[in-house]
């Protein structure tokens, strides 16, 4: 009969192997699942950036567009801001780029909701701001599940 190692407390040691590679990038570590921390590098999605400016022209859109829903448009402004920073800050954050495009559908549907869609001028606002939310959003994320994120030098270096 063997015995095994025990720790100081009686209890068996339990060892793991891990194969780690060369590189110390979390994107790299197997222990890192991929669909948190996808190939990109916080703050280097184009498209975020393209996103928050587009809550801003939305919260200030009020300002230029006659019978616009200031609450509506606000309120969608500010939470466009909000989930572009967070998607930008994050390395690849598929949760933050599904909760883009869920405001971006939210603002294409606020005429409905919001029942201001006597106003041409503020209802194609909103369709033109929600269409492009939504698409730079899925352009983002297809970026993050795919790795094709031609901007970020650190993805082309082989290991």
């Amino acid at each position: 009969m063997t015995s095994s190692p025990t720790d100081i407390r009686g209890r068996e040691k339990t060892t793991y192997t891990i194969d780690r590679t060369d590189s110390d990038t979390p994107s790299k570590d197997p222990l890192v699942p991929q669909a948190l921390v996808g190939k990109r590098r916080p703050w280097t999605a184009w498209q975020d950036w393209v996103n928050v400016g587009l809550g801003a022209y939305l919260v200030l859109a009020p300002r230029w567009i006659a019978d616009a829903p200031i609450g509506w448009f606000v309120t969608l402004g500010i939470l466009a801001i909000a989930v572009g920073l967070w998607a930008g800050s994050t390395a690849s954050s598929s949760v933050a780029e599904w909760s883009q495009m869920i405001v971006g559908v939210v603002t294409i549907l606020s005429p409905l909701f919001g029942r201001y869609g006597a106003a041409l001028s503020a209802t194609w606002t909103a369709w033109i701001i929600g269409l492009a939310l939504l698409v730079f959003a899925a352009t983002a994320m297809y970026q993050n599940r795919s790795g094709r994120s031609h901007t970020n030098p650190y993805d082309n270096a082989q290991a």
